[in-house]
């Protein structure tokens, strides 16, 4: 009889990875039951003001074949099981029935336990019938029917349909280790976003209308905005309540929250404003450009605008550098978050607070460098003119060129790098040569090389094809050590590896031969997805059509870029801040980039962070290229029977709730 064997939770301050393995199949397993078990400080189970044990039964939402859940509404994984070998806690902060957070700071641990068909001398599932609750009244095409005040009408139903199926357990539960729910990980804070919009709650939220999203987002006191944005938005009210200073150098800056910070501190901040995009009238910086005439009048000559306003060159940084009341740095922000509506609450990113006095000044000398070193013209006749030659100079392109590294003591230890750090404008044409590595980028391969169990990763767009940058790289490591995990995700179709580009045609009446875009490149140990939504209603069981972007399919979705290396070793790493981590970023744009070494816990906290985006956007990948080539993949759907576990149990999958789980 199988059982399971090892298992493991790991958190950051949003979600909770828990993976598990058993020895061998276990007969008749419909899939496993988890329980959330709240700890209290001594480690014990914690109790409810009515004496009973806290414990919480995870939410599922994927019903068995012959059943149906249109609605979106939750069961616990006693009615529908977990049927694979990993879960993600999506609902320990965030509840799926309304917009109010759990706390963290708590402790929990998890308890699986398998589970099977009811029969006679199997101790029982707690279990009920399908209970009546008001459902959303709609159409023939699943759109909500609305009342002359333009709410939608209720009726009343059963919460599912098809025969419920009793179950009951296999064996004893399997208890995790406990862990902690909290953003503090000193000298660190992390956060992270909850902008992953191709979701079903996030559909059943918005009646599946998209069109409210962007002004949702974009509003301060919505409720919804605050919900995806996490602790980012928290952290940062936090931060702007310190006294003393703080030397901002932004991107984008388009959010009227985020710009309120900047308002409320004028006397304390100092802000070097990058430019925006080209428009569809040539104009650049539109994005940009209400906050900076805002703040010009606010600010005056606090205010420094650093505008490239060219296609070779964009401001990319994100930080903010804190300085107590004598200048001196104390602490930093940064992380891949723009500060933008769609930044905060729609797309996946990081955000990180590190209280260091070294690491504050080595972004704050970098500051410092371009503010006053390298200042760029103005551009003429009006701020938004292109500027084809303005670049950066010499001097910071060459101080650049060397990082500061910082020891924490314990084998922890932090480098910043900044960027340009080449001389040459921007990345130089291969020819019969290779294309010298920017010094930032040999770092990161140098680490990446060194990994002995798993590499990890989400970026927006760091080259196309994968090629001159972190992605290729992580391919080539996986390909000549099959031991290694090489796990990521991606935003931009054109930054897959099996990208197919566009190609001019012969005839002129046909001016272009499409392209292939696939959501998946699967290669060995080498596994990558493309963020991809379910864009067709009944195409997979219930679930329904999704929202990838909150501006009509435009801009990022995974926008972090993140490379995390074996974060269950001592000798872990993670790379994280707004570097791209391709060679146009280090040669061209204005960047920075963080490398912690040998602290567990924030490697642990953004593996999570991977893990959650990558889980979430895995299967839609996979059904968009099923569909694509006209195969089929998953039926939306729970199976009826234990034949679920072969692929796990064959080795065919599973790898990383293997490699997480202990085994």
């Amino acid at each position: 009889m199988g059982k399971i064997t090892s298992a493991r939770a790991l958190a950051n301050n949003e979600v909770a990875y828990v993976a598990w393995t058993s020895d061998e199949k276990i007969p008749g397993c419909l899939g496993f039951e988890l329980t959330r078990v709240y700890l209290d400080a001594h480690g014990n189970i914690a109790r409810r003001r009515d004496g009973r044990e806290d414990k919480v039964k995870c939410a599922a939402w994927v019903a068995f074949k012959g059943q149906h859940n249109p609605d979106w509404i939750p069961q616990d994984t006693g009615v529908w099981p977990v049927q694979k070998f990993s879960w993600r806690d999506l609902t320990l902060r965030k509840r799926r029935n309304g917009m109010k957070r759990r706390p963290d700071e708590v402790m929990i641990r998890y308890e699986i336990r398998p589970v099977g068909d009811l029969k006679p001398g199997m101790q029982a599932v707690s279990f009920h019938e399908p209970r009546e609750v008001l459902l959303t009244m709609r159409d023939e095409n699943g759109k909500p029917v609305k009342d002359t005040n333009g709410k939608p009408l209720k009726i009343k139903g059963p919460e599912y349909t098809g025969k419920p199926r009793p179950l009951g357990y296999l064996g004893p539960a399997f208890v995790t280790n406990a862990i902690t729910i909290t953003s503090k990980l000193p000298p660190f804070r992390s956060t992270f976003t909850n902008g992953i919009l191709a979701a079903q709650w996030l559909s059943n939220v918005l009646e599946r209308d998209s069109s409210q999203l962007i002004d949702k987002i974009s509003n301060p006191a919505d409720p919804h905005r605050k919900y995806l944005a996490g602790d980012v938005l928290p952290l940062l009210h936090e931060f702007f309540s310190r006294e003393g200073s703080f030397l901002l150098a932004l991107y984008e800056l388009e959010d009227e929250e985020l710009e309120k910070f900047i308002v409320e501190n004028r006397e304390r901040v100092k802000l070097i404003l990058a430019n925006t995009g080209q428009n569809r009238q040539d104009e650049w910086d539109d994005r940009n450009a209400p906050a900076r005439n805002r703040l010009k009048t606010v600010l005056g000559d606090r205010l420094q605008n650093r505008m490239f306003n060219n296609s070779i060159h964009i401001g990319h940084n994100k930080f903010v550098v804190h300085l107590d009341s004598a200048g001196k740095p104390l602490a930093v922000f940064t992380g891949s978050t723009n500060w933008t509506a769609t930044g905060i609450a729609g797309q996946t990113n990081n955000a990180l607070l590190i209280e260091n006095s070294n690491v504050a000044q080595s972004f704050h000398d970098y500051w410092q460098r371009m503010h006053d070193n390298d200042v760029l013209p103005v551009p003429r006749p009006e701020l938004s003119s292109g500027m084809s030659g303005t670049r950066q100079g010499e001097f910071f392109r060459s101080s650049n060129m060397i990082p500061s590294g910082i020891s924490l003591g314990g084998g922890v230890g932090i480098r910043t790098w900044f960027s340009p750090n080449m001389l040459q404008r921007k990345k130089p044409s291969a020819g019969s040569k290779p294309v010298p590595v920017p010094p930032d980028l040999q770092d990161v391969y140098r680490l990446m090389r060194m990994a002995r169990e798993a590499i990890l990763f989400l970026a927006f767009y760091p080259g196309q094809k994968g090629v001159d940058c972190m992605i290729g790289e992580a391919i080539d490591i996986g390909r000549k050590d099959g031991s290694i995990i090489v796990t990521g995700a991606v935003s931009s179709p054109q930054a897959m590896p099996n990208y197919v580009p566009r190609k001019k045609a012969n005839s002129a009446e046909d001016s272009e031969i499409a392209g292939e875009s696939p959501a998946t490149f699967e290669e060995g140990n080498v596994a990558i997805v493309r963020a991809a939504a379910i864009d067709e209603r009944t195409l997979l069981g219930d679930l329904d059509v999704e929202h990838l972007t909150a501006k009509g399919g435009i801009g990022a979705i995974i926008h972090d870029k993140i490379v995390v290396i074996d974060p269950l070793s001592a000798d872990c790493a993670v790379i994280l801040g707004s570097h791209n981590l391709g060679m146009k970023a280090s040669y061209s744009n204005d960047e920075n980039m963080v490398i912690v070494t040998g602290h567990r816990e924030l490697a642990m906290a953004y593996a999570v962070h991977v893990l959650d985006v990558y889980d979430h956007y895995r299967f839609r990948a996979i059904q968009n290229d099923c569909r694509k080539k006209g195969r089929a993949g998953w039926s939306g759907f729970l199976s009826v029977d234990d034949n679920w576990q072969e692929g796990y149990l064959a080795g065919v999958k599973g790898a990383l709730s293997r490699y997480f789980s202990g085994k």
